[in-house]
């Protein structure tokens, strides 16, 4: 199953995390250091991101490790090196999580 995700359904209009669900709370987390660590090595082409998969539910492990890319339309694709976990993170450019350098003129 691929989980899609836009990054906006987790924060207020001024970019601050809204109040969540502890499962929607592990949820962004997650999502969010995918985002930091893409972001961060964006010209790489395929990055080992430094997570567990937690895609189990409770009382499930994998012991896979997340790997991520930044497609051109801006998309993070993440998928679990293990079992089938997959996703994609949207609307992730310009939060606070987006490391990416940026070159003013």
């Amino acid at each position: 199953m691929t989980l899609k995700a836009d990054l906006r359904d987790f924060l207020d209009q001024a970019g601050n995390v809204l109040e969540l669900t502890d499962q929607a709370s592990k949820v962004f987390k997650f999502l969010s250091e995918i985002v930091s660590t893409v972001s961060e090595h964006i010209e790489q082409p395929l990055i080992a991101v430094d997570l567990q998969c937690s895609s189990r539910a409770d009382g499930l492990s994998c012991r896979g490790s997340i790997e991520a890319k930044c497609r051109e339309s801006g998309v993070i694709e993440w998928h679990c090196d293990i079992c089938q976990a997959a996703g994609v993170i949207s609307h992730w450019q310009a939060s606070r999580w987006d490391k990416q350098e940026r070159t003013f003129h």
